[in-house]
């Protein structure tokens, strides 16, 4: 809903980042535990998809966000699964292409090319430019091949979302279903089986513990290792010298003055919606607004802002933060309540409608329209110049100190030369990041593609210039070396098979709900309840996401009623019945 409102146009760039396509698959999560998995994470029609491509993809993925979010990058990176994501790039990829061959749908050059020449990134004075083309993707890490392949995939995906969206009609029987099951209220009650409480009774032989290295040898598969050495152009490092003048800081502030330091008014609010469908009836809306307005009597006797949105509002994207906005300036909102909340006052609260329905708005906060004083905006000047010229300090400096190296030159002089320093980090594997790096900068790698003795450069604001000291090629370690872990994998298999058919078996002496306590108690198991919660989330209380459970409430017929299957996570197994369910106000 937010996301509506605040009417959002992503780039093509964020779009291929964070994924065109959500896709669901079997295999994820494995790979974690005991031992890694070299079994494809994932299938599109035959072909596999393999855990070290997603790695490679990932890498890219998490360069590309440092590249176009410099210092926020570690924050967004705290809230992206970049493996997830790498995954569903590489699965988009495969069935855009195999569905753009089946319906023959093809990107010309000549489309290509107009594309590409009307993205504003690459254009000079209003028309596209090949050397700052050329500049923008290598800042980036991208080449003109790999941006245009991708570029061709988003545009034939464009094509097919738009073919899709054209094609498909909902009943608004379909719409209502879709709509009560997402807002449906659950409780739920489950037994845990873990897999440790079986381990104890298994006491493998030598012999079994040699058959099952043998039988699952690749799943003790060593990734190959690399050892480097690296100087990083820091821009702030190479522009220590370079600071701007005073009239350079203060034409750059006559220049950017309403751009950069002019504030619009802002306002922050909060608000609870209550939803009116299109199309609805003189008394569909009479009603929603009835309730809107006890609500909002609810509130000006004292009731609490959060407590009222989780338990009514009908937008999900934030009920769960009590309805917060946040800050907005004008034409960030839908007119009416834009026109609304700033006429309003901090503590003011109304109803506004607006053709989402009827909202319950509060105003938070209120700032002013202000303009930053030269002597504010200088810090940050000031810093911005250096920074710009300390990207360009780099990018002449790694070229000529690549050229230099691969011509004999030592990594040491050249660092020597230039005032910064040759790090030297412990060898590392494919996937392990690299000790001292905060987050991931495409070293890694960059170090896999390059032989010992090469060097090569990781492009970006702030460039590395790296050397391959060594490579230790990928090994199956030989069971002596290993054997504790093995025993451990097998210990653990089999306590996680018995605790599976352990759970099947339970689930088959259940004929009733009424059968779970009683099955319980019989097995020393204890039952775990779970308040009513919302069902538009994947989380449970109390065990975090578990989406494959919320899908499966939907296929229970009567309330109290049993998941006939057996749920598993981190080799634990679940048996779960819905003990209430409740329709949507």
């Amino acid at each position: 809903m937010l996301d509506l409102m605040r009417r959002h146009a992503y780039s093509w760039t964020t779009r291929v980042l964070l994924g065109l396509i959500t896709v669901v698959f079997i295999f994820w999560g494995l790979g974690t535990g005991f031992f890694k998995q070299v079994h494809p994470v994932a299938t599109v029609d035959g072909q596999r998809i393999l855990s070290d491509q997603v790695d490679h993809e990932a890498e890219r993925l998490r360069q590309n966000l440092q590249n176009m979010y410099g210092a926020n990058a570690p924050a967004l990176l705290k809230n992206v699964n970049l493996r997830e994501e790498a995954l569903d790039q590489i699965i988009e990829k495969q069935l855009v292409s195999r569905e753009a061959q089946h319906l023959g749908l093809t990107v010309s050059n000549e489309a290509l090319q107009e594309k590409i020449a009307g993205e504003r990134v690459f254009q000079s004075d209003g028309q596209f430019d090949f050397q700052t083309y050329q500049e923008v993707l290598r800042e980036n890490g991208l080449s003109p091949a790999d941006y245009e392949s991708g570029m061709r995939v988003a545009m034939v995906a464009d094509t097919l979302q738009r073919m899709i969206e054209q094609g498909i009609s909902v009943s608004d029987d379909e719409a209502r279903h879709a709509f009560d099951l997402r807002n449906q209220h659950i409780g739920l009650a489950y037994l845990e089986v873990p897999w440790q409480q079986f381990s104890a009774q298994i006491n493998p032989s030598a012999q079994q513990v040699a058959d099952f290295y043998q039988q699952h040898a690749e799943e003790f598969r060593e990734s190959e290792r690399a050892r480097i050495a690296f100087i990083h152009y820091e821009p702030l490092a190479l522009a220590a010298l370079a600071a701007p003048t005073q009239k350079e800081v203060e034409d750059y502030y006559k220049a950017n003055l309403k751009s950069r330091f002019t504030h619009p008014d802002l306002v922050h609010a909060q608000h609870i919606l209550i939803s009116v469908p299109a199309g609805a009836s003189a008394a569909e809306k009479a009603a929603a607004k009835a309730k809107a307005e006890d609500i909002l009597k609810q509130l000006k006797a004292g009731a609490d802002f959060k407590a009222l949105a989780e338990k009514y509002s009908d937008d999900t994207s934030n009920k769960h933060s009590g309805g917060d906005l946040g800050f907005f300036s004008r034409g960030q909102m839908i007119k009416p309540f834009e026109d609304a909340a700033f006429k309003m006052k901090p503590g003011d609260i109304e109803i506004v409608e607006t053709s989402f329905g009827f909202h319950v708005v509060k105003v938070v906060e209120a700032k002013p329209a202000r303009v930053d004083t030269l002597q504010e905006a200088e810090p940050r000047i000031v810093e911005g110049m250096r920074t710009q010229a300390g990207a360009r300090l780099a990018r002449q400096a790694i070229d000529e100190d690549l050229s230099a190296a691969l011509n004999g030159a030592k990594l040491q002089d050249l660092a020597k030369k230039r005032g910064l320093d040759v790090v030297e980090p412990p060898s590392f594997a494919k996937g392990e990041p690299i000790q001292g790096l905060k987050q991931d900068t495409g070293l890694a790698q960059k170090a896999f593609s390059l032989d010992a003795g090469q060097v090569g450069t990781v492009p970006g604001p702030a460039p590395f210039l790296v050397q391959v000291i060594e490579r230790t090629p990928s090994r199956i370690p030989p069971l002596k070396e290993i054997e504790a872990r093995v025993r451990d994998a097998y210990v653990r298999a089999m306590a996680e098979a018995a605790a599976r058919t352990e759970a099947r078996q339970l689930i088959g002496q259940m004929k009733t709900a009424a059968d779970f306590k009683r099955l319980a108690e019989t097995n020393n198991l204890t039952i775990h309840n779970v308040d009513s919660f919302d069902r538009s989330t994947s989380s449970i209380p109390g065990l975090g996401e578990f989406p494959e459970v919320i899908d499966e409430t939907g296929t229970v017929a009567t309330v109290p009623g049993l998941i006939e299957r057996v749920m598993e996570r981190d080799g634990n197994s679940y048996i779960f019945v819905v003990t209430s369910r409740s329709k949507p106000p």
